[in-house]
């Protein structure tokens, strides 16, 4: 049918990968528990160096100890955790680290030969452990040598198992029975948790294996290897001098990860008939003798004598959750007390605005909900204050400072106005919500520009909050109305007064920036004049097309749009909880079906309008639009725009309206397929660490085009930077596509930290 061909067209080929899970972690890699501290693997970025960086820079985030404890306990004995020894050594603390198993014990696991690379070329690390080129034999030797030099504070066979508050402290417990009293904990056991498995039949057959240690285990043998990535590829790489034969499994179209150097090998081995390559192919069951594998045209058996699964591994969640460690996107009791409070207060936001203006049932409607607001905002406050606020940094402070100052200040608004009659300042409550919008953005952009210390971030905020600010509150809000009162607009019957402000409504300003179908009520509402219907039809289908083909969506959504204002300010500390997976790349699909209600409404009243003067028969067709009208109203601008945009903002993500059901991004989805923008990735460079995809609050996995090196072209990229400027490797650029080729961004220098 025509929709499916339609979103196929609009999504042709965009990858839909998971976001790997993670604790939550702060910049300074504390988590919810104060002084308990994740570094290294866990925190979500696989490089070696980083990782001993990683147990450098903690030390300056962990209190000091005015007791006679621990200063801290530090679980683990790889990289990281070696490195957060030596430096505590340095600095003269008391510490000790726990190993379960045996030091490095992660490493000791990588296969033979594996090789080892030492990124970020460019960071020169400051920590006693210095990662370099090399192989899995050799970065052991230098790490037993150099503890075996300068030994630590180590304890081998210890493996945690709890860490309980006893009050400002902690005390950490094994499973043999010791315990230790500390002022703060450093886990840094990294993510290779229980292995990822395929759950078919036969998996438990003793010919499976989820690591793959020394290749000579394969000699003389047929081989399977299932797996995407470059462990299963540099697995079967190594297994084909050595096997009889040796099968690669994968159920993607493409080998998504390997480095540029393993794939070339691959490759190499494939057409010396070494390696045999099954893509969009699965696993459906496992013998004593074979494997049975599903390709697109059939099911096929495989003679295996060895198994590998090497799909990854899953990160230590279970461990992390029972020691009370939040882990990314999961929601708490409180968190939905929290995101009642933001949703009920953005009901009573704007369906009380509207009651002033609207139906009869929308102000009891907001007053409930600005009830429900405060109750439930009692209940999260005192949630808070039973488990604890965690430590209280002057942001954290400043920002709940300000929300809750915004918040009181339009409850006042709202409730003096609409039971007292008494309208502050002499202004109806959207006036001060406009106001409020504005303030907003301004306060959270200047955090944004102050975090985020990138030249595009800083030009692209004040684009932000100058248009917000002028365009969108002072010029319709005090600008406009002051040139009136004194006669600057000309008379009431001249062409700006009835052609662009008809009947002074000035708020019709915003629609020299909020194009159609964004703000319809500019076109639609108050009667269509002929200049409302001239500038929208130029700027809806003449300068946005041409901008977004030069430049991408993310030109209008990201530098110009008041929505894109507010998710880029307020909501770029939201911006990983944007959910992922099928249902939420389905849903993306909502705003087109409302384009096409807005141009169907659109069309039905310029028909009335115009058409009437013909014939008569044509009022009806207005008359449908506008019992129609009233219902867009309160669904989409009122309830998706409003209620449902701002409402989800803490829980979920600035972006959920823009990404979701906004019927202007959704037209320029139709513009950008045609757009010469593309964000070019350097796919050799690429460690597949999520990151891109984790802070993209748009849903675009990134790290899908990445680690296939292909031009990001998802529709939906409003080109915030965020995934340029947060990769480790520096594998992302914006650019164009030319007749000539590749031309990159003039801005991209600008993009680097």
């Amino acid at each position: 049918m025509w929709p499916s061909s339609y979103f196929r067209w609009l999504t042709k080929s965009v990858p839909t990968g998971p976001v790997e899970i993670y604790p939550e972690i702060s910049d300074n890699f504390e988590t919810n528990l104060p002084n308990v501290f994740i570094i290294g693997d866990l925190t979500g970025v696989p490089l070696l160096k980083l990782a001993a960086e990683s147990g450098v820079k903690v030390w300056k985030h962990i209190r000091e100890n005015k007791t006679d404890c621990l200063d801290a306990v530090i679980i683990g004995s790889g990289p990281a955790g070696l490195s957060c020894a030596y430096e505590a050594s340095q600095l003269g603390k008391k510490y000790v680290v726990l190993e379960a198993n045996l030091p490095f014990q992660t490493i000791q696991s990588y296969p033979k030969k594996k090789p080892i690379f030492a990124e970020p070329k460019e960071i020169e690390s400051s920590s006693k452990v210095k990662i370099f080129d090399s192989t899995k034999e050799e970065l052991l030797d230098y790490l037993n040598h150099l503890l075996k030099k300068e030994p630590i504070e180590l304890l081998v066979g210890k493996r945690v198992s709890s860490i309980e508050k006893a009050g400002s402290l902690y005390i950490v417990k094994t499973e043999s029975g010791d315990s230790y009293f500390t002022n703060s904990v450093v886990i840094a056991i990294g993510k290779s948790g229980d292995p990822r498995r395929l759950g078919v039949k036969g998996e438990s057959s003793p010919t499976v294996f989820y690591r793959f240690f020394d290749p000579n285990d394969t000699k003389d043998k047929s081989v399977v290897i299932v797996g995407g990535g470059d462990t299963a590829v540099e697995a079967a790489i190594v297994s084909a001098s050595y096997a009889n034969d040796v099968s690669l499994i994968h159920r993607g179209k493409n080998l998504q990860r390997p480095k540029a150097e393993n794939l070339r090998r691959l490759e190499q081995l494939v057409q010396e008939g070494k390696i045999k390559v099954l893509l969009e192919s699965e696993v459906s069951e496992i013998s004593e003798k074979n494997i049975f594998v599903k390709t697109p045209s059939s099911v096929i058996k495989i003679k295996s004598d060895l198994v590998y699964i090497l799909i990854g591994s899953t990160p230590p969640i279970p461990f992390l959750k029972k020691i009370g460690i939040k882990i990314q996107n999961e929601k708490t009791f409180s968190d939905w007390v929290g995101f009642t409070t933001l949703l009920s207060f953005a009901t009573l936001a704007y369906f009380g605005k509207a009651s002033f203006y609207g139906s009869g049932w929308f102000s009891p409607l907001a007053t409930t909900f600005g009830l429900i607001s405060i109750l439930s905002l009692t209940l999260f406050v005192f949630l808070k204050f039973k488990h604890g606020f965690g430590k209280i940094q002057p942001w954290i402070i400043i920002r709940n400072g300000y929300l809750l100052l915004a918040f009181f200040y339009f409850l006042f608004v709202y409730f003096t106005a609409t039971y007292l009659n008494h309208f502050f300042l002499g202004k109806y409550p959207s006036f001060h919500y406009t106001m409020l919008y504005s303030l907003t953005i301004l306060v959270f952009g200047i955090r944004r520009i102050y975090i985020r210390k990138t030249d595009y971030i800083f030009y692209q905020t004040l684009s932000l909050i100058f248009i917000q600010i002028f365009f969108l509150f002072l010029l319709p809000e005090l600008i406009l109305p002051a040139l009136g009162d004194l006669g600057y607009l000309g008379n009431p019957d001249g062409y700006i007064r009835t052609e662009i402000f008809p009947k002074d409504a000035y708020w019709k300003a915003y629609g020299f920036i909020l194009a159609w179908p964004l703000s319809m009520g500019v076109l639609y509402d108050g009667g269509i004049t002929n200049f409302w219907l001239g500038y929208g039809v130029l700027f809806s289908f003449g300068f946005i097309p041409i901008l977004v083909y030069r430049y991408g969506k993310g030109a209008y959504c990201g530098w110009i749009c008041s929505c894109g204002g507010l998710a880029e300010t307020l909501g770029d500390e939201h911006r990983q909880k944007m959910p992922h997976g099928k249902w939420a790349y389905q849903l993306e699909h909502s705003g087109q079906y409302i384009l096409l209600l807005a141009f169907l409404l659109t069309f039905l009243k310029l028909v009335g309008v115009y058409g009437k003067s013909i014939n008569s028969n044509f009022v009806l067709s207005e008359s449908i639009a506008d019992s129609i009208k009233w219902l867009y109203d309160i669904v989409v601008d009122i309830g998706l725009a409003g209620v449902v945009g701002v409402g989800f903002f803490f829980l979920f993500s600035g972006r959920i309206w823009c990404r979701m059901f906004c019927p202007l991004a959704s037209l320029m989805h139709i513009y950008a397929k045609f757009s010469k923008f593309r964000i070019f990735s350097e796919k050799k460079k690429c460690i597949s660490c999520n990151i891109c995809t984790k802070n993209c609050h748009q849903g675009i996995d990134v790290m899908g085009y990445a680690s296939r090196g292909i031009p990001m072209d998802s529709v939906q990229c409003v080109r915030c930077s965020a995934c340029v400027s947060l990769c480790p490797t520096d594998v992302l650029e914006f650019g164009f596509i030319t007749a000539s080729g590749i031309r990159y961004d003039s801005l991209q220098a600008k993009l680097r930290k």
